[in-house]
């Protein structure tokens, strides 16, 4: 219950500080989203990664990877995104990232009457949105991201 007592106050800071933000639309943007789990100091990616900072799913705020966009990976996610809201792939923002530890094999996203393997599982958490929506996708680390349409709160940040 204390996790999902936090997403709610963190998809509440999200919507406060996205409606008082605009998006030029001109590329990726670090812009925090409903919803968007950001990474603390404990899951800063290393001193590699650059680029805007992205809102942490415990708050905080961490450097998105210069390459997070064009990544395979996050790249098949946007186009996902632009189909599911009919919009432009130039449209979709990268709202926040997170390297994550997922709880279990369902990666977050669990479907009712399916078992998973209940043990750790080291991944990542991608949130994009467009100028109405807010879409979650997660990933196990160097696996596709999976569009989750009811995510738990089902990881730490890693």
């Amino acid at each position: 219950m204390r996790t999902h007592y936090r997403l709610a106050v963190a998809l509440t800071v999200v919507l406060m500080t996205t409606s008082a933000c605009g998006s030029s639309g001109d590329g990726p943007s670090a812009s925090p989203a409903p919803g968007s789990p950001t990474p603390t100091t404990p899951g800063t990616p290393s001193s590699t990664a650059s680029g805007p900072a992205s809102p942490s799913p415990s708050g905080g705020s961490v450097t998105l990877p210069d390459d997070l966009r064009t990544r395979p990976a996050v790249a098949a996610a946007i186009a996902d995104t632009a189909r599911r809201a009919g919009v432009d792939p130039g449209q979709v923002v990268i709202a926040a990232w997170s390297p994550v530890t997922w709880n279990d094999g369902s990666l977050g996203c669990p479907e009712k009457g399916k078992s998973y393997t209940q043990a750790l599982v080291e991944g990542e958490l991608l949130l994009l949105r467009t100028d109405t929506e807010l879409f979650q996708y997660n990933a196990k680390t160097g696996g596709p991201f999976a569009y989750c349409a009811t995510p738990s709160a089902g990881y730490t940040v890693g």
